[in-house]
């Protein structure tokens, strides 16, 4: 072997090792956090907009179906009876919807999981994780919620710390590994992650918007008229109208009327169990569709968050009160939005259709 071939040789050999050698710092750039109500749609709207998508906060809620209902009746915890207001599916459906290559999975073991999301940093692409709140110390609460979604922007070696976008804080969360690592350890909790990551890769959209917008208001409209589903959607409030005379004799009745008030109203919903969220989504949607604006879908979501947001009102003063007869009066608020959300989903499927 020539003298110049072997130089030639080392130099391909060191080029290659930078190339794959992990960076000890890594903060992607031109990623930019837009604050926001709710954890999923929030972190959509950070991935949408690096990739150079400009959608509000609701627009990625509603293009991702995300209005639901699912009722626990036995969640082996306290609150031992709960109810939720979105689906587990919005950010693969809010991709789906829109034609968005995208990738996306359910790696469970935290270590994985890390250097899976570090890939993708790597690769200059913020990536979303569902993580364990209570594990967040900048959150400083021991109430467990399996569920949160977070985005990672990237990362520091020399500090040991991770930088993630998160809901309504301002900038990037610094985060201590170890911190990180406990939150990604993700239990089977009472509102499980479908999957634990999801990038999406620079790629525009392949569907139109008014196309999309019409795809995933039929798609949640489907999923809100479940058949033998007993503890989802429309089906899901009935269960729990017939099933309130039972809260009273929970161990935990006071912190599951609380719970019940702040699933509705504070724990990132943006009020109404996400039908305020909702109703700006389809104001934004009628802005463009005019089927749409002449159905006034988004004046009937406004009242639907109104009523929500009285119904919450019966299970704080259940909680503040006290007084346990006050679950008949949650009862019948409950089965009056259930009524009520049958009529404006059905009016939603024949416009859909």
């Amino acid at each position: 072997m020539r003298i110049c071939d072997f130089w030639f040789l080392i130099y391909d050999w060191a080029v290659n090792e930078i190339k794959n050698r992990k960076s000890p710092m890594k903060l992607i750039s031109n990623f930019t956090h837009a604050p926001g109500v709710h954890c999923g749609s929030t972190a959509l709207g950070d991935l949408a907009r690096y990739q150079g998508l400009a959608l509000s906060e609701a627009m990625c809620f509603g293009l991702g179906s995300g209005l639901g209902f699912a009722y626990f009746p036995n969640t082996r915890s306290s609150p031992s009876r709960l109810f939720h207001g979105r689906t587990l599916t919005l950010e693969q459906d809010f991709c789906a919807h829109l034609g968005l290559d995208y990738e996306t999975g359910a790696e469970k073991v935290p270590a994985m999981l890390w250097q899976i999301a570090r890939a993708w940093v790597d690769a200059d692409t913020p990536v979303l994780l569902a993580v364990e709140l209570n594990q967040l110390p900048y959150y400083q609460t021991r109430t467990s919620f399996p569920g949160h979604r977070v985005v990672l922007a990237g990362y520091d070696d020399a500090r040991a710390t991770a930088f993630l976008a998160d809901t309504h804080f301002p900038g990037l969360q610094p985060i201590a590994y170890d911190a990180l690592l406990a939150a990604l350890d993700i239990r089977a909790g009472t509102f499980p992650a479908r999957d634990t990551w999801l990038a999406i890769r620079p790629v525009r959209p392949r569907v139109p918007l008014v196309d999309a917008t019409r795809a995933a208001l039929r798609d949640n409209a489907r999923a809100m008229n479940l058949d033998r589903a007993p503890h989802l959607a429309i089906m899901g409030m009935e269960t729990l109208a017939e099933d309130f005379e039972n809260w009273a004799d929970a161990p935990d009745w006071e912190w599951c009327a609380r719970f019940g008030y702040q699933i509705i109203e504070k724990r990132g919903t943006g009020g109404g169990a996400f039908r305020k969220l909702y109703a700006a989504y389809l104001r934004e949607a009628e802005a463009r569709d005019d089927a749409l604006r002449a159905a006034r879908l988004a004046e009937t979501m406004a009242e639907l968050a109104d009523e929500w947001t009285a119904f919450a009102a019966v299970l704080k003063r259940v909680s503040e009160e006290k007084e346990r007869a006050l679950f008949a009066d949650a009862s019948r608020a409950i089965r009056r939005l259930a009524l009520r959300e049958e009529h404006f989903w059905g009016r939603v499927m024949d416009l859909t259709a």
